[in-house]
């Protein structure tokens, strides 16, 4: 059986290299994750003309969801919150995967965030990074 293109492009990107890692504190928890930046380079050396794209556009800027979730605080205390989600679809090397980002919506750089989040999360869809998700690493 022939393996599709991606399998052996992928193989080197499951574990991040530790220099890449950086560490979120979020509510209590060290959150290890690789920055957008990072995402990128590492998907332009799997496909250089990888793409992205919305789900959906509104007046020209892509669509966004706004709820209004609750969080949790390191004193334990729960406060509600609005949350900004985008869904979208990443391409790498012909195959197309469904993905949201999600940030808090108080957030200064909004949109730039919400691309940044997506791509990470896009990229894990695709097994980048993806140690830093999987219980058995």
């Amino acid at each position: 059986m022939e393996l599709h293109p991606l399998t052996a492009a992928l193989a080197d990107y499951y574990t991040p290299d530790p220099e890449t890692v950086s560490v979120l504190e979020k509510n209590g928890t060290a959150l290890d994750y690789v920055g957008h930046a990072e995402i990128t380079r590492i998907l332009r050396e799997i496909d250089p003309e990888w793409t992205w794209e919305p789900v959906a556009w509104i007046d020209g800027r892509p669509a966004t969801h706004v709820t209004v979730g609750k969080m949790r605080l390191r004193d334990g205390t729960v406060r509600e919150t609005t949350f900004t989600s985008m869904w979208g679809r990443l391409t790498l090397c012909g195959v197309t995967r469904p993905a949201v980002g999600s940030v808090e919506g108080h957030k200064g750089e909004l949109d730039k965030e919400l691309v940044s989040d997506f791509l990470r999360n896009a990229a894990m869809r695709f097994g980048i990074s993806l140690a830093l998700w999987a219980k058995g690493k």
